[in-house]
């Protein structure tokens, strides 16, 4: 664990902040009791206990429940308090409750609130947290604060004692989410630059993730290694059926119009045209300096929408048509391999509706989606920034996983905005020379190539657009 004993500013932490760390669940989803997991050469709880107590806190509250006993030895030796809630098997929000009921005994201003499922908080993170709190001053006395990699929330989460009577209190419908959504535009948000704030065991990839990213020195492959000698080339699907008015359109399943499947057509023509010379190398087995040629295709990779799917298999059907020989070199013809961590971002309860019924049902929050249109989400559906999270991790696994040359996506113009400006160095927030739909993004494997076939003259703000012109593009 990456912890860290750097005492300055000790006495004013442990002064104003306290921690309640949650460990009372049923870890029905890892099958194993979650605390006690080995992580860094250390029980979590013990992990994150440490942590708390090198971030300058003393005041530290285990929420406890399935399990108890398992860790009482533990507990003693920590020298912390337990909050047992007797009703963890209601869901991580009893706790949450049990856990603030008993810490706000101590007086602090405010807490921070971390599950065990979370074991790589470090204290960088922590103290950036409680820094920016400070920094916010009396002005803020009663909003949350939440860590942030990349703009998507993490933990630990602040919660300001000026709302423990609102959350002990509440039935708890919602969860906590809840009740930090009522206060969104107040909510500080904190970028850490560390991922682990983001990583959970909750289930068993979860851990066996944590353990590689750990095994790595907390980092994870730079996408400038992975795309090196590669051409990464990113396909916006075809047009899509039409409707009577604007939608909303994410994950919502559209299929692509007639027109929609003559630009695949046409795509199919330009990628085997711009594949030509990889391939010829390919099979002359030699490139042109001579050397033994990466393999020019291995697959066509695809959102599992519809829209993107029948795009991306009409453009496999083009190679393998053009190109019949690479089945001898394969072993079979060119191939799509979907991928749901592809998937355009998710808008939840919005997505396929008009645009009009949302402004009128959901007046404030399509107001706030105006003014943050990267952060804002409904419950149960993503951020921009969540979305550049999951498909930054389904390139990885792409690259890492496939040897050749050209790697070909077919996707959505969120999830391209996201994997372009991400393999230049940039984040999904960035300006971005939108791909209009049935057209291609070509980067090559070299930093000077790419800036030279990226960057129009005339980069878009996203925040500059309507509502309405945003929505046609990501669609």
């Amino acid at each position: 664990m990456r912890i860290g004993y750097n005492r300055e500013k000790t006495e004013q932490y442990d002064k104003c902040f306290g921690v309640v760390i949650l460990a009372a669940g049923l870890s029905s989803r890892m099958k194993d009791f979650k605390p006690l997991l080995p992580v860094d050469g250390r029980p979590a709880i013990e992990g994150l206990v440490e942590t708390a107590k090198a971030a300058g806190l003393t005041d530290i509250t285990i929420v406890t429940g399935h399990n108890r006993n398992a860790l009482a030895e533990t507990l003693r030796h920590l020298g912390v308090s337990e909050a047992y809630n007797g009703d963890y098997e209601s869901g991580m929000f009893s706790s949450v409750q049990a856990g603030l009921a008993k810490a706000r005994q101590s007086g602090k201003e405010g807490y921070l609130l971390m599950p065990v499922d979370c074991p790589l908080i470090s204290v960088s993170v922590m103290r950036a947290v409680m820094d920016k709190v400070t920094e916010a001053g009396e002005t803020s006395s009663d909003a949350f604060a939440v860590a942030l990699f990349e703009g998507k929330k993490g933990h630990p989460l602040y919660i300001p004692a000026a709302r423990i009577d609102e959350i002990v209190s509440t039935d708890g419908q919602g969860g906590l989410a809840a009740i930090t959504d009522k206060y969104a535009d107040t909510m500080i948000r904190v970028e850490t630059g560390e991922e682990g704030c983001l990583l959970d065991m909750d289930t068993p990839a979860g851990y066996a993730d944590i353990q590689k990213f750990v095994a790595k020195g907390f980092a994870r492959e730079k996408l400038e290694l992975l795309t090196a000698r590669k051409r990464i080339i990113l396909v916006r699907h075809g047009e899509t059926r039409q409707h009577e008015a604007p939608m909303f359109i994410g994950q919502y399943d559209v299929p692509l119009s007639e027109e929609g499947r003559v630009q695949a057509a046409e795509l199919g023509e330009r990628i085997t045209e711009l594949m030509a010379e990889d391939v010829e190398a390919e099979l002359l087995g030699m490139d042109k300096f001579g050397k033994e040629p990466m393999p020019a295709i291995e697959r066509v990779y695809a959102s599992d929408l519809s829209r993107a799917s029948e795009t991306a298999e009409i453009i496999a059907e083009s190679i393998n048509k053009t190109y019949p020989q690479l089945a001898e070199i394969l072993g079979s013809p060119v191939r799509v391999r979907y991928d749901a961590g592809l998937r355009e971002i998710s808008l939840g309860d919005w997505d396929g509706h008009p645009i009009s019924e949302i402004a009128n049902t959901y007046p404030k929050e399509y107001e706030r989606r105006g003014r943050d249109i990267f952060s804002f989400k409904m419950r149960g559906a993503e951020s921009f920034y969540d979305m550049q999270y999951r498909v930054k991790a389904a390139l990885r696994n792409i690259l890492r996983n496939d040897d050749a040359k050209d790697i070909i996506i077919v996707a959505h113009s969120g999830v391209i905005r996201a994997l372009e400006n991400n393999i230049l160095g940039k984040q999904v927030d960035d300006d971005w020379d939108p791909v209009p739909k049935g057209d291609l993004r070509m980067l090559e494997p070299f930093p000077e190539q790419q800036r030279e076939k990226v960057h129009g003259d005339r980069p878009m703000n996203m925040n500059d657009l309507t509502m309405e012109a945003v929505y046609e593009m990501y669609e």
